[in-house]
């Protein structure tokens, strides 16, 4: 005897074969078909119908409300049917004073799908533009007309050509669930190759988006998948996501974007305001703005304060190669919590990595060759800078700017102006176990900078090794500061810093102090080399003290041999 439930699951699957059984091909076209025109076909059609469009030119303003129909556009020797926004037939009643009169429609939405498990496929879309007669037409929301425009759920649209459009080409509005695949759009001149608004968990996959005004946007919509696509040579961004969190944008190239624009600021490759998602393998280059824009806006005034934001945090940036944009390759701003990890950052005209009041983000295990600064941070406190490789840079390896707490770890920083810079009152930095090599100056602590920790670094082959200029009571302990001209340099103005325990030997000149610090710990001082010191009781402490060119300061415990490293 059958259990119930196995009896439910065969009566699904009888009347879903039943359904399958009954599904009709209509076909459209001049000769041998069913329709002339799609409309009728649409309004024939039954659940689960194809309607198969012949080769030709198609005026139409499409409704779809059936479900689970496929419009599929066929080759028959003429080309892929070409879908034209517009009436072809009078259809519209227009009045004015003492007339009225029947007129076609031109322009307007080219197909509107408001039914679910809806597939369009294989069609050239053109024609889209604001319509004729201008207030006609129903798409008057936040995306406005489109090549297609969908309203509803789980819907495919695939393997069509946007091309001769004024307007957006595919538009989502409160849809979700769509696939949208294959897709080839060019030349929109005043919209989006896509826009989708309050629309969650659509697939955008290898699609071809092409000298567009605006490649993807994204309005208040989430878990949104944007894969494998070309979005190249947009008058302004590639990707703008605002209010949309959840977002995964992977292995696209996102190029040249922004070069035609007239307005500063237009031209980023990506850029999330107010939104948190993924940005993974993908190709960032050459756009006219940053390569990838991370944004929070905090609004200061509305009508009834307190005002509110839009708040970005908790993004991912991991694997992907930016090169060659105009800005910098990776901005983040007002945001927190990000990581940029694993990226390959070349040759941008701005930063290679910028956080701009931009609190505990990481950016680890990056390649950032030939910025401005490799990672600068600006008013960022918490934020650890760690394992990444840092060359050729034209300003600052890594520049800290007015931060607290901030930090950066086993980091190689070779052949920059400055390897890293802590600036203007940073404090309670640690700087530990980082490699710089051929620099003007290794690391530079100046502009109030205060109780920052500098520990097991290696600087070598440096103009000077380290630099305190205006600097106070922080802590250079257990570096290997060798091999350059001056190994460190304290200024007039710098006072109070803790020196110790430091490898300063086969340096030009090891050290010059005209101001006031502490070049011992109270037991233990740094190894200056093996001449000029006395080690009678042999325990490991030169029997006088050293003095420190260009002031008054003194080691007073010289070590005899190494120590540490």
């Amino acid at each position: 005897m059958l259990t119930m439930s196995r009896f439910v699951i065969i009566f699904i699957v009888l009347i879903a074969a039943s359904t399958l059984s009954q599904a009709a091909t209509i076909t459209v076209g001049e000769d041998g078909c069913d329709f002339r025109r799609i409309e009728p076909a649409l309004e024939a059609a039954n659940i689960d119908d194809v309607i198969e469009v012949q080769s030709g030119e198609y005026w139409v303003n499409l409704n779809i409300t059936t479900p689970f129909i496929i419009l599929r556009g066929n080759d028959t020797g003429g080309g892929m049917p070409v879908l034209r926004a517009g009436s072809s037939t009078a259809e519209i009643e227009r009045t004015s004073p003492g007339l009225t009169e029947m007129v076609e429609m031109s322009g307007g939405t080219a197909v509107a799908i408001r039914a679910d498990f809806v597939t369009v496929e294989n069609f050239v879309i053109t024609g889209v533009t604001w319509p004729i007669p201008y207030d006609t037409g129903e798409h008057r929301d936040a995306i406005g007309h489109a090549g297609i425009k969908v309203y509803s759920d789980f819907n495919k649209i695939a393997n069509n050509t946007f091309v001769g459009n004024d307007l957006t080409a595919i538009g989502l509005m409160n849809a979700s669930n769509n696939q949208i695949i294959g897709n080839t759009i060019k030349g929109v001149s005043f919209g989006y190759a896509m826009n989708l608004y309050n629309s969650h968990a659509n697939n955008i996959e290898k699609n071809a988006i092409v000298q567009n005004d605006w490649g993807i946007e994204l309005q208040r919509s989430d878990s949104n998948t944007i894969t494998e696509n070309e979005i190249c040579e947009s008058v302004n961004d590639g990707i703008w996501a605002v209010n949309s969190n959840y977002t995964m944008i992977t292995e696209n190239i996102i190029s040249r974007n922004g070069i035609e624009s007239k307005y500063e600021g237009n031209g980023k490759g990506i850029s999330l305001v107010g939104s948190e998602g993924l940005i993974a393998n993908n190709v960032i280059s050459f756009n006219r703005d940053h390569g990838i824009y991370i944004q929070s806006i905090f609004w200061e005034y509305c009508s009834e304060p307190p005002c509110g934001a839009e708040e970005s945090y908790e993004n991912l940036v991991i694997g992907n190669r930016i090169q060659g944009n105009g800005k910098d390759g990776v901005r983040l701003e007002k945001t927190w919590r990000n990581n940029v990890i694993d990226n390959n950052i070349t040759s941008n005209h701005g930063n290679g990595i910028s956080f701009i009041q931009s609190h505990n983000n990481s950016a680890d295990l990056n390649n950032v060759t030939k910025n401005d600064h490799g990672i600068y941070l600006d008013r960022s406190n918490y934020t650890k800078v760690n394992n990444n490789t840092l060359t050729g840079g034209e300003e600052v390896g890594v520049r800290f700017w007015s931060c607290l707490g901030a930090s950066a770890y086993n980091n190689t920083i070779l052949d920059s102006p400055v390897g890293i810079s802590v600036e203007e009152s940073s404090n309670g930095l640690a700087l530990t176990m980082n490699r710089i090599r051929n620099a003007t100056i290794g690391i530079n602590i100046s502009g109030g900078s205060h109780e920052s920790r500098l520990a097991e670094n290696n600087v070598s082959e440096c103009d000077a090794g380290v630099v305190l200029a205006g600097a106070s009571r922080n802590v250079v302990t257990g570096n290997r500061i060798r091999d350059n001209i001056l190994g460190i340099l304290a200024d007039a103005l710098s006072t109070g810093n803790s020196i110790h325990r430091n490898n300063l030997s086969g340096n030009v000149e090891a050290a010059r102090d005209e101001g006031d610090n502490l070049w011992d710990d109270g037991s233990t001082g740094n190894f200056w080399g093996p001449d000029g010191c006395d080690d009678a009781d042999g325990d490991g402490v030169c029997d006088g003290p050293r003095s420190i060119p260009g002031g008054k300061s003194a080691d007073r415990f010289p070590l005899a041999r190494l120590v540490g490293p």
